[in-house]
């Protein structure tokens, strides 16, 4: 079972590495050709103007030109930048208010007085690191915490589950919270909303999402040897189908295809996992390569083509300057 963890954190680490690098270097390429060739692209836009309005009316075939396209496309990656920036930063200041809103809004209790779910925290040396939050209605549990995360976990779960069932929930979650999967969480959703543009991200929080979960299971079956009793904890909180709802930012808690694959890993493990990714894999990655070529070589493309020199005189419009023969 611990090279199967082993396997499972290296897949959630690696894709957590590749998000980073792609849109690290997307965002830098980016960000680079714009502070080259902002200069240019005002010259280019007030040439391109002058070009059209020679005639003190547009010229419509100037439209088509290859120049004149290539002089919007910068202005236009300069607005997805733009756009993706705003995005970046407004997911980074709500996640956390919305986060620490929702945590506060509910009063916490103590451990102590609940022999069971404090007999079980004993034994994990949780501490101070877990919070019980004062809602018997509420069934969930989840991390949360950027810098020193915790694990919070409802009234109606402790409730809910058996002594097993919350053993082994508890021990899912302490996983999550010592590889601090809530920051790189975090840190993810802050580049997927950078680098909006780009399908190929959805593709790989999907499976960090997936393999950090499925690490957390093998995590928390290695310690308890209950296998059965953590399927059946997350089909009954699958089916009391809350957490998501509640607590969207920190929720890893993928739908009901991605559970189904769970449980089958931990009752059936020797079973190989369905292959259904390969197709979305291939296509994003493909319309991935395609916008980041488009936009690169908007930025860059005074290096690409001739250059430019603007006439009214018929080189640009093919016509001749209005009132001239």
């Amino acid at each position: 079972m611990k090279h199967v963890i082993i396997d499972q954190q290296g897949k959630a680490q690696l894709y957590f590495l590749l998000i980073v690098f792609i849109n690290l270097t997307i965002f830098s390429l980016i960000v680079t050709g714009v502070v080259i060739g902002i200069k240019g692209y005002i010259s280019d836009t007030r040439s391109v103007y002058t070009s059209i309005t020679c005639c003190e009316s547009i010229c419509s075939t100037c439209f088509f030109t290859l120049h004149t396209i290539a002089t919007i496309l910068p202005w236009v990656c300069i607005v997805i930048l733009f756009v993706g920036i705003c995005a970046a930063i407004y997911k980074a200041l709500y996640i956390p208010y919305r986060n620490n809103s929702l945590i506060h809004s509910l009063p916490s209790l103590s451990i102590e007085c609940y022999p069971k779910l404090k007999n079980i925290a004993h034994r994990m040396h949780f501490h101070n690191q877990l919070v019980l939050l004062d809602n018997s209605e509420l069934r969930y549990a989840f991390t949360s915490g950027l810098w020193k995360p915790k694990v919070y976990i409802s009234l109606g779960l402790c409730f809910y589950l058996t002594r097993k069932e919350l053993q082994a929930v508890l021990l899912h979650e302490a996983q999550h919270k010592k590889n601090k999967d809530p920051l790189k969480l975090f840190i993810i959703q802050i580049l997927y909303a950078l680098n909006f543009f780009l399908p190929i991200n959805h593709y790989l929080l999907d499976q960090f999402s997936s393999a950090s979960e499925k690490a957390a299971d093998d995590s928390a079956v290695n310690v308890s040897r209950e296998p059965i009793e953590l399927a059946s904890a997350l089909v009954k909180i699958c089916k009391s189908n809350q957490t998501a709802a509640l607590y969207p930012f920190v929720s890893y808690f993928k739908g009901q295809n991605v559970t189904e694959d769970r449980v089958r890993r931990l009752l059936e493990p020797q079973m190989p996992p369905p292959d259904l990714f390969k197709v979305y894999l291939y296509s994003s990655s493909f319309l991935s390569l395609f916008i980041a070529t488009i936009l690169f070589l908007s930025l860059f493309y005074k290096f690409l083509l001739p250059a430019y020199a603007p006439d009214c005189a018929a080189k640009t419009c093919h016509i001749v300057r209005c009132g001239q023969s």
